[in-house]
């Protein structure tokens, strides 16, 4: 992981359990941005199936993962 601070959001789910170890969080709570443009409507549910998505994703192109993440200052 690049930065030092987390977000709130990048906390509870690993706090859940949810971030597989290797995976930055900035870059799964990227793609749900670049999906919902923002997460704090978004129950449970929603979030454990996008993030799975995001993982997925993460796994498949680390580059992209980055340069999104980035684009939303993460």
């Amino acid at each position: 992981m690049n930065q030092t601070t987390q977000s709130y959001f990048q906390k509870s789910i690993i706090a859940k359990g949810l971030v597989p170890q290797g995976i930055d969080p900035r870059h799964i709570e990227g793609f749900i941005l670049l999906q919902y443009g923002s997460h704090s409507h978004l129950d449970w549910p929603t979030i454990r199936r996008e993030v799975k998505i995001g993982v997925a994703c993460a796994r498949e192109d680390l580059r992209l993962a980055e340069s999104n993440a980035k684009s939303y200052g993460l």
